[in-house]
């Protein structure tokens, strides 16, 4: 590290660079990885470890700001980084299989995004939920849930935070359907779900900021 000796190897950025190239060569360098354990299929339980976690560092940052008694013209610019509230970490992780961006600022890379066409915005449709269970170099696998037990709802997938992946195919219930595009669309009826496993070219298209139907 930069301040003092560690005996693990230096390994800033070896996770975001297996991320990008998904070589085998590259994973020997991450080291001990809980999420790429569960995306290997290790550890089934790590999705509930991990909101776990989440939530208990959300409980521990509320409470640091119930207990601030700092003014705003006693406090620097940054003092409240570490007390804030939003923590989506384990979110990216497990719904977009993406690479969380922290406070550094850096561009979302994630496998999956969802946009809600009803309302047309970006983000998943209300009511439903969206778990990443697996995902190697040229697929993942995701499951969809409609928790409305009246209403059906209809959310589009897309490759890529910026449309990034090509979708070749999706495969649901033992039959494959051709998509050969950067999104495709699910309707679930209420109470219903699907396991879907999507294969993809990653990287194959130019980004854009566009919603899919535009």
């Amino acid at each position: 590290g930069w301040c003092e000796y560690q005996e693990a190897p230096f390994s800033t950025g070896a996770f975001e660079t297996y991320y990008w190239s998904q070589d085998p060569a590259d994973r020997t360098a991450v080291g001990t990885s809980p999420w790429q354990d569960y995306l290997d299929g290790k550890d089934p339980d790590y999705p509930i470890k991990a909101l776990r976690s989440d939530f208990g560092q959300l409980r521990s940052k509320m409470d640091m700001m119930e207990a601030d008694l700092s003014t705003p013209d006693s406090r620097m610019s940054d003092d409240m980084n570490r007390i804030n509230p939003a923590t989506i970490d384990a979110l990216t992780r497990l719904m977009l299989g993406g690479l969380p961006t922290g406070r550094d600022g850096y561009p979302l890379h994630c496998r999956l995004r969802y946009f809600d066409p009803t309302r047309q915005r970006a983000g998943i449709p209300i009511d439903v939920c969206a778990l990443v269970t697996s995902m190697d170099a040229n697929s993942v696998s995701v499951e969809l849930v409609n928790l409305n037990q009246v209403e059906s709802r209809t959310v589009v997938v897309q490759g890529g935070a910026y449309a990034e992946h090509q979708i070749t195919d999706i495969s649901t219930d033992g039959q494959t359907s051709s998509v050969n595009a950067t999104h495709f669309s699910v309707n679930l009826a209420p109470a219903a779900g699907a396991a879907i496993h999507v294969k993809m070219q990653r990287y194959s298209t130019r980004p854009t900021l566009a919603f899919p139907w535009a």
